[in-house]
């Protein structure tokens, strides 16, 4: 068998995941057939028969886990696995299940916790996308040289990796100016709901042997797992220590963040990439562990 990559690997536990919850529910109702469908499919049948093994393994225990705690799943009458392009606007859900009661979402993970990898330039404007207020000039006149320098090393069809300067000249004046913007203007309520998404969801963390699921009952919807509050203030936004890459949020209510600004491409481009994880999450966020056997 080909070796596959991490995506790839995410992409069979999506799948796998979907599999297990039609099979428990006897068949019925299929997984709806479509792009992303086929596409995680294809990458399932991609893994060796070992690694499929473990994953409807795992798959399986989160499935008898979900529909003994969750009774809408009992009346599902369509499961569909979305299109990434769902996750980059408000819904970071991999796959949902349709049913009489209303839906469900799943948020599969397979050895990674990440949010969202927003992508920064000169023109795009995440104050906007994520919280609903565009970046002021300051931002702009700050990041606007980085930018236009980054757009000569590409001309000069420079590897990112040559950048010697890279730490002191591009990434920390970008992680500078975002922590200025935000602890201005940002609305940490609504661009929390933007990363983590807009409606309620369960996150399934798959990792060799282990099994994490995750209630994020924002809106109460949820038939398992308590309620959680969304954050009213900021109260901290620093850059990491002894990092230069990394800016930390802090919010009330127990919730932060992580904001790894990183280059997407080996060849320097006009173009970045932040890496958003949440490091920090209330104490009474509900979790169930389960081990499995995944040797």
């Amino acid at each position: 068998m080909s070796n596959v990559t991490q995506t790839e690997s995410g992409k069979a536990w999506e799948y796998g995941l979907a599999k297990a919850f039609e099979c428990q529910l006897n068949g019925y109702p299929p997984v709806e057939v479509n792009g992303p469908k086929t596409k995680s499919q294809n990458s399932y049948d991609r893994i060796n028969p070992l690694e499929r093994s473990k994953i409807l393994k795992a798959a399986r225990e989160v499935v008898d886990f979900m529909i003994a705690h969750d009774e809408r799943l009992d009346h599902t009458e369509k499961i569909v696995i979305q299109s990434d392009m769902k996750g980059h606007y408000e819904d970071v859900c991999d796959i949902i299940l349709y049913t009489q009661l209303g839906e469900v979402g799943f948020s599969a993970k397979n050895r990674h916790n990440a949010l969202k990898h927003s992508r920064l330039s000169d023109s795009i404007d995440f104050g906007q996308q994520w919280y609903g207020i565009p970046f002021s000039e300051d931002y702009w006149t700050t990041i606007g040289p980085v930018f236009q320098q980054l757009q000569q090393y590409t001309q000069r069809r420079m590897k990112f990796s040559e950048i010697t300067d890279k730490h002191d000249h591009i990434y920390l004046p970008i992680l500078h100016a975002f922590i200025q913007e935000t602890k201005r203007f940002a609305d940490c309520k609504q661009m929390l709901r933007y990363l983590i998404g807009v409606y309620d969801f369960y996150k399934v963390m798959k990792e060799n042997g282990t099994i994490l699921i995750q209630s994020f009952n924002l809106d109460g919807t949820l038939k398992w797992g308590n309620k959680l509050s969304l954050p009213n203030r900021i109260i901290d936004c620093e850059i990491k220590d002894r990092s230069t890459t990394t800016a930390l949020m802090y919010m009330d209510e127990g919730w932060s963040l992580s904001f790894r600004i990183h280059s997407a491409r080996s060849l320097a481009e006009p173009s970045l990439k932040f890496d958003v994880r949440l490091t920090g999450v209330p104490p009474v966020l509900t979790n169930h562990y389960i081990l499995y056997d995944g040797e």
